[in-house]
């Protein structure tokens, strides 16, 4: 009888530790699986801060196209908070947007905060006596108003130093009237033009407009705020022919002769023209 009493105990021993294992495998594996699937760590909401022109509703749909886009294959969902690649976010959306600049602030479960800074979508053309409005695709949009104009004159006198929000002018001398609607360049150029600008602005150089490069020469001209056509070259590095030119500044002597303009392409080393 005994021996029986004991196989039973031993068996319901054994069921017990069955039961046991089943629960520690459910809560090993179970509750794993429940946080990686679960919606409450899905990022569902963009938002965005430092927005100017940028529409809230693409910059959250162009967050999404990144946070969905992943190679290989992984057991949660493409946009689990928990696995959301900050640096691929920030690097994506800068080109995807074509901003200044785009950093992760907060990652909250299922909302995803960011910070962007915005670049200039458009720039003044200048052609002769010519000013107009042309946007990251090429197009003349239109002509600038009297007061913009006047604004823009200002500027490339030195009476005005551009703010950071001011659009960059760029000249381009042609041989023909713009009208508008006009293709001035294609979407690339333009968006070079913009960068361009931005470079200059980030190394501290105060300028009044760029002659860009033509797709024939790697020369470009920068009308600097002292009043110097300054000569730079776009495939040598741009912050060191910034800092050739402001060495030029700081030691150029007050009763220097006018100049025609001032050659930095070689960087650290300076080559003048006098008129």
């Amino acid at each position: 009888m005994s021996d029986i009493n004991h196989a039973l105990r031993r068996q319901k021993f054994s069921k017990r530790n069955a039961v046991f294992l089943i629960l520690a495998a459910v809560a090993v594996f179970g509750w794993p699986y429940l946080l990686l699937t679960s919606d409450a760590f899905t990022i569902n909401t963009v938002e965005a801060r430092g927005l100017k022109a940028l529409d809230p509703v693409e910059v959250t749909r162009e967050v999404f196209q990144v946070l969905d886009t992943r190679e290989g294959w992984r057991p949660w969902p493409a946009r689990h908070a928990w696995f959301v690649d900050e640096n691929k976010i920030e690097q994506q959306l800068k080109e995807r947007l074509f901003v200044a600049n785009v950093t992760v602030d907060k990652n909250y479960n299922n909302i995803l905060r960011l910070i962007i800074e915005e670049r200039s979508k458009k720039v003044i053309y200048h052609s002769r006596q010519q000013y107009y409005w042309v946007d990251i695709q090429g197009v003349a949009t239109q002509a600038l108003t009297d007061d913009e104009r006047k604004y823009a004159q200002a500027r490339l006198l030195g009476q005005k130093l551009a703010s950071s929000d001011d659009a960059p002018i760029i000249k381009t001398n042609l041989d023909y009237e713009i009208q508008t609607g006009m293709v001035l360049a294609d979407a690339r150029r333009a968006k070079e033009w913009i960068k361009l600008s931005e470079d200059l602005k980030s190394y501290k150089l105060l300028y009044r407009e760029i002659e860009p490069p033509t797709t024939s020469s790697t020369l470009f001209k920068v009308l600097s705020h002292e009043g110097y056509d300054v000569l730079m070259d776009i495939t040598a590095p741009i912050d060191l022919q910034v800092k050739t030119y402001q060495g030029f500044i700081k030691s150029k002597p007050s009763d220097s002769k006018p100049l025609e303009y001032v050659d930095v392409r070689v960087p650290g080393r300076i080559y003048l023209k006098e008129r």
